[in-house]
């Protein structure tokens, strides 16, 4: 039994603060979250998130968010992790509420909400979501129009709405965040201290939207982040001042047959195998690798399928380690690393979860009747 049960909310008339019950008739009493480290992470799954120690395998709370909540954003210096969602008063039709939800880590009560514009997107991954200069938290939006509803931690109170049309993602970086475009460059917002919009750089065009289009999802490095494209392209953003930069791209599906794996193999002819799943890399600065979910077969049209193995590459030598292929039909739908220095790989894999160790592939268990959309609680 999960050692803690989420009890129901009461919300104030203001919004700004929720007040838990100690104790309910039907969901029964919380209780206190074990001690938590860098291999602890979130499961979201529909209406739920499992907070689980990798380590131990077991869960120890659960967050009760919305059914269209795409996200979780920890900000455990804060004691706090962060989610929004969408709220109907019939459950899924009627008038709508938007709110971002702060739960305490101790509990994992819900202890504080924020109202926001009634735009926030219950669609994506987790870039959909951001802590910015440890301050504020940003909300992706879409209308159709693509913005950034800003909220302040410290009054928690909705601060502004700033416009980023074609742009997708909230990934913090500098002193604000960046954005993929459909321009083809990363696009750099700066927020001030009052969580206003203070200026915002692009990068040089380094994709093509209609040829090879980058993901909206990114995962962090140890200097920004790295974005791939549906063909399979990595790249690194960076921001130093007000200047944005990518780095130079390489390919884990290379075309030339004279190319070699990191043991000098010859790599055979991968280009009918792409990417997918709903959360398809990770990347560990620590271990020096970049696990990618690859299927066969298809366009790119199916990059969020999931996958039949797990290529995992050196970022030094930028070649193949090995290939892990899933057994007896099985599917993989989202990888992890953890981001310390011993790292786990982490596989959500039909109603399981695998955790490896990403160097080598070896399993070091599996967790029976769970799945989701696996994030790191700790980023560093």
């Amino acid at each position: 039994m999960f050692s803690r049960l989420l009890l129901t909310v009461l919300v104030t008339a203001s919004a700004a603060s929720v007040n838990a019950q100690p104790w309910d008739t039907v969901l029964g009493d919380a209780l206190d979250m074990p001690e938590t480290g860098p291999h602890w992470v979130s499961v979201r799954g529909r209406g739920v998130a499992y907070l689980l120690d990798a380590d131990s395998g077991r869960v120890g709370g659960t967050l009760d968010i919305s059914n269209f909540t795409p996200a979780v954003r920890p900000a455990m210096d804060r004691e706090r992790i962060y989610a929004y969602g969408s709220f109907y008063t019939r459950g899924t039709y009627g008038d709508r509420t938007d709110v971002l939800i702060g739960f305490d880590t101790n509990t994992t009560l819900p202890v504080s909400e924020a109202e926001i514009p009634p735009k926030a997107a219950g669609i994506g991954n987790p870039g959909m979501i951001g802590l910015i200069n440890d301050d504020f938290i940003g909300v992706w939006n879409v209308t159709p129009a693509i913005s950034v509803s800003i909220v302040d931690l410290d009054s928690n109170e909705f601060v502004t709405e700033i416009s980023t049309p074609n742009c997708a993602g909230i990934y913090p970086a500098g002193e604000g965040f960046i954005s993929s475009c459909a321009d083809g460059t990363i696009q750099y917002v700066e927020i001030d201290s009052n969580g206003e919009e203070a200026s915002r750089a692009s990068s040089e065009v380094f994709f093509e939207l209609f040829e090879d289009p980058v993901l909206d999802y990114a995962v962090p490095s140890d200097d920004g982040w790295v974005f791939m494209t549906m063909d399979g392209m990595v790249y690194e953003a960076q921001v130093d001042g007000d200047e944005v930069s990518i780095s130079e791209g390489w390919s884990i599906n290379p075309t030339d047959t004279d190319a070699t794996d990191r043991n000098g193999m010859p790599l055979s002819d991968d280009d009918d195998w792409r990417l997918g799943g709903s959360q398809a890399y990770a990347y560990s600065s620590d271990a020096e690798v970049l696990a990618v979910i690859m299927h066969q077969g298809g366009g790119q049209e199916t990059f969020e399928d999931p996958g039949t193995e797990v290529w995992v590459f050196s970022t030094v030598s930028q070649r193949r380690g090995y290939r892990l292929a899933m057994e007896d039909g099985r599917m993989v739908s989202s990888v992890q690393i953890t981001q310390d220095e011993d790292p786990l790989m982490l596989l959500s894999v039909g109603g399981e979860i695998e955790v490896r160790e990403p160097v080598t592939g070896r399993l070091i268990r599996t967790i029976d009747n769970l799945s989701g959309t696996i994030q790191n609680l700790y980023t560093d």
